[in-house]
Protein backbone atom coordinates (compact mmCIF):
# COMPACT_ATOMS: atom_id res chain seq x y z
CA UNK A 1 0.00 0.00 0.00
CA UNK A 2 0.87 3.54 0.08
CA UNK A 3 2.90 5.42 3.10
CA UNK A 4 3.63 8.99 4.14
CA UNK A 5 7.24 10.21 3.52
CA UNK A 6 8.10 12.68 6.15
CA UNK A 7 7.79 15.89 5.42
CA UNK A 8 11.06 17.12 7.21
CA UNK A 9 12.78 14.61 4.89
CA UNK A 10 10.94 16.22 1.97
CA UNK A 11 9.57 19.72 2.66
CA UNK A 12 8.84 20.58 -1.05
CA UNK A 13 6.39 17.47 -1.56
CA UNK A 14 2.49 18.62 -1.27
CA UNK A 15 0.90 15.21 -1.12
CA UNK A 16 -3.12 13.97 -0.67
CA UNK A 17 -4.35 12.14 2.00
CA UNK A 18 -4.07 8.69 1.39
CA UNK A 19 -7.85 8.24 1.47
CA UNK A 20 -8.25 10.40 -1.46
CA UNK A 21 -6.52 8.19 -3.60
CA UNK A 22 -9.26 7.15 -5.98
CA UNK A 23 -9.64 3.04 -7.07
CA UNK A 24 -9.90 2.22 -10.31
CA UNK A 25 -12.78 3.43 -12.31
CA UNK A 26 -16.33 0.76 -12.18
CA UNK A 27 -18.08 -0.56 -15.49
CA UNK A 28 -21.38 -0.18 -15.87
CA UNK A 29 -22.25 -3.21 -15.02
CA UNK A 30 -20.66 -2.92 -11.44
CA UNK A 31 -22.76 -0.35 -10.61
CA UNK A 32 -25.67 -1.67 -11.72
CA UNK A 33 -24.99 -4.72 -9.25
CA UNK A 34 -23.83 -2.69 -6.19
CA UNK A 35 -27.15 -0.77 -6.90
CA UNK A 36 -29.79 -3.60 -7.08
CA UNK A 37 -27.66 -6.33 -5.02
CA UNK A 38 -29.65 -5.90 -1.73
CA UNK A 39 -32.99 -6.02 -3.77
CA UNK A 40 -32.30 -8.70 -5.63
CA UNK A 41 -30.96 -10.82 -2.56
CA UNK A 42 -33.93 -9.57 -0.99
CA UNK A 43 -36.05 -11.76 -3.54
CA UNK A 44 -34.43 -14.91 -3.24
CA UNK A 45 -34.60 -17.22 -0.26
CA UNK A 46 -32.33 -17.33 2.79
CA UNK A 47 -29.16 -18.90 2.37
CA UNK A 48 -29.32 -18.49 -1.36
CA UNK A 49 -25.74 -18.67 -2.60
CA UNK A 50 -24.40 -15.44 -4.05
CA UNK A 51 -23.79 -17.40 -7.25
CA UNK A 52 -27.45 -17.86 -8.20
CA UNK A 53 -28.07 -14.08 -6.71
CA UNK A 54 -25.29 -12.84 -9.30
CA UNK A 55 -26.62 -14.87 -12.14
CA UNK A 56 -30.18 -13.38 -11.59
CA UNK A 57 -28.16 -9.82 -12.05
CA UNK A 58 -26.74 -10.95 -14.72
CA UNK A 59 -29.76 -11.55 -16.81
CA UNK A 60 -31.54 -8.56 -15.25
CA UNK A 61 -28.64 -6.74 -16.79
CA UNK A 62 -29.24 -7.80 -19.88
CA UNK A 63 -32.64 -7.57 -20.07
CA UNK A 64 -32.35 -3.85 -19.12
CA UNK A 65 -33.53 -1.16 -21.77
CA UNK A 66 -31.11 1.00 -23.48
CA UNK A 67 -32.32 3.78 -21.64
CA UNK A 68 -31.98 2.31 -18.15
CA UNK A 69 -28.21 0.99 -18.87
CA UNK A 70 -27.76 4.65 -19.57
CA UNK A 71 -27.85 5.68 -16.41
CA UNK A 72 -25.08 3.57 -15.11
CA UNK A 73 -22.96 4.16 -18.24
CA UNK A 74 -23.30 7.85 -17.24
CA UNK A 75 -21.78 6.82 -13.82
CA UNK A 76 -19.31 5.26 -15.27
CA UNK A 77 -17.99 7.33 -17.41
CA UNK A 78 -18.08 10.27 -14.56
CA UNK A 79 -16.20 8.07 -12.66
CA UNK A 80 -13.36 7.21 -15.15
CA UNK A 81 -13.26 11.01 -15.75
CA UNK A 82 -12.69 11.96 -12.16
CA UNK A 83 -9.91 9.20 -11.81
CA UNK A 84 -8.45 10.62 -15.25
CA UNK A 85 -8.84 14.59 -13.59
CA UNK A 86 -6.83 12.82 -10.42
CA UNK A 87 -3.70 11.73 -12.39
CA UNK A 88 -3.87 14.80 -14.16
CA UNK A 89 -3.31 16.95 -11.22
CA UNK A 90 -1.67 14.53 -8.60
CA UNK A 91 1.58 15.39 -7.30
CA UNK A 92 4.17 13.08 -9.08
CA UNK A 93 5.62 12.41 -4.65
CA UNK A 94 2.65 9.59 -4.88
CA UNK A 95 5.48 7.59 -6.90
CA UNK A 96 7.22 7.69 -3.57
CA UNK A 97 4.59 6.69 -1.61
CA UNK A 98 3.90 3.24 -3.28
CA UNK A 99 5.20 0.54 -1.40
CA UNK A 100 3.76 -2.34 -3.75
CA UNK A 101 5.37 -2.89 -6.95
CA UNK A 102 2.82 -3.19 -9.13
CA UNK A 103 1.22 -0.29 -7.58
CA UNK A 104 4.10 2.21 -8.11
CA UNK A 105 4.72 0.61 -11.85
CA UNK A 106 0.78 1.66 -12.52
CA UNK A 107 1.33 4.89 -11.48
CA UNK A 108 4.26 5.66 -13.22
CA UNK A 109 2.47 4.17 -16.28
CA UNK A 110 -0.13 6.41 -15.76
CA UNK A 111 1.82 9.39 -15.52
CA UNK A 112 3.81 8.67 -18.76
CA UNK A 113 0.33 8.03 -21.06
CA UNK A 114 -0.62 11.70 -19.90
CA UNK A 115 2.74 13.23 -20.68
CA UNK A 116 3.43 14.23 -17.20
CA UNK A 117 6.81 11.90 -17.03
CA UNK A 118 8.96 11.49 -19.73
CA UNK A 119 9.06 7.05 -21.43
CA UNK A 120 11.42 4.73 -19.99
CA UNK A 121 14.20 4.50 -22.23
CA UNK A 122 15.36 1.10 -23.57
CA UNK A 123 17.65 -0.83 -21.65
CA UNK A 124 20.28 -1.62 -24.38
CA UNK A 125 20.83 -1.26 -28.27
CA UNK A 126 19.69 -4.30 -28.66
CA UNK A 127 16.06 -3.34 -27.20
CA UNK A 128 16.19 -0.27 -29.28
CA UNK A 129 16.98 -2.11 -32.31
CA UNK A 130 13.65 -4.73 -31.73
CA UNK A 131 11.94 -1.65 -30.28
CA UNK A 132 12.36 -0.35 -34.48
CA UNK A 133 11.29 -3.71 -36.17
CA UNK A 134 8.18 -4.29 -38.08
CA UNK A 135 7.52 -7.81 -37.00
CA UNK A 136 5.93 -10.26 -39.60
CA UNK A 137 1.88 -10.17 -38.61
CA UNK A 138 2.03 -14.08 -39.61
CA UNK A 139 4.19 -15.38 -36.89
CA UNK A 140 3.98 -15.31 -33.33
CA UNK A 141 5.92 -13.00 -31.27
CA UNK A 142 9.03 -15.44 -30.29
CA UNK A 143 9.25 -16.19 -33.42
CA UNK A 144 9.50 -12.38 -34.90
CA UNK A 145 11.85 -12.01 -32.09
CA UNK A 146 14.16 -14.86 -32.85
CA UNK A 147 14.59 -13.00 -36.25
CA UNK A 148 15.35 -10.16 -34.97
CA UNK A 149 18.04 -11.57 -33.19
CA UNK A 150 19.45 -13.11 -36.10
CA UNK A 151 19.68 -9.71 -38.08
CA UNK A 152 20.52 -8.02 -34.81
CA UNK A 153 23.77 -9.98 -34.72
CA UNK A 154 24.60 -9.09 -38.16
CA UNK A 155 24.62 -5.99 -38.08
CA UNK A 156 28.39 -4.47 -37.62
CA UNK A 157 29.99 -3.65 -34.40
CA UNK A 158 29.84 0.06 -35.32
CA UNK A 159 25.88 -0.04 -36.11
CA UNK A 160 25.53 -2.09 -32.85
CA UNK A 161 27.99 1.16 -30.68
CA UNK A 162 25.47 3.89 -32.52
CA UNK A 163 22.64 2.27 -30.68
CA UNK A 164 24.19 1.68 -27.14
CA UNK A 165 25.48 5.47 -27.92
CA UNK A 166 21.86 6.44 -28.83
CA UNK A 167 20.67 4.48 -25.60
CA UNK A 168 23.12 6.15 -23.06
CA UNK A 169 22.26 9.88 -24.59
CA UNK A 170 18.66 8.37 -23.96
CA UNK A 171 18.87 7.40 -20.95
CA UNK A 172 20.95 10.43 -19.42
CA UNK A 173 18.01 12.55 -21.09
CA UNK A 174 15.81 10.53 -18.91
CA UNK A 175 17.61 10.88 -15.74
CA UNK A 176 17.83 14.82 -16.08
CA UNK A 177 14.17 14.77 -16.89
CA UNK A 178 13.02 13.20 -13.94
CA UNK A 179 15.58 14.88 -11.65
CA UNK A 180 13.94 18.40 -13.05
CA UNK A 181 10.13 17.17 -12.48
CA UNK A 182 11.17 15.22 -8.86
CA UNK A 183 13.23 18.23 -7.56
CA UNK A 184 11.53 21.29 -8.73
Amino acid sequence: MLRRIPTVLCPHFQHAPLSNLPKRPSNPYIHYVSENFPVTKSKHPPNTPGKEIMRSLGESWRCLPAARKAVYERKALAEAQQYEQFFKTASLSLLFEAEDRKEKKYMMKRFEELGRLPKKPPKSGYALYVSRQKGEPKLSAPENLKIFAQNYQKLSELEKSKMNKEVQIMKENYEKRMHQLLNP
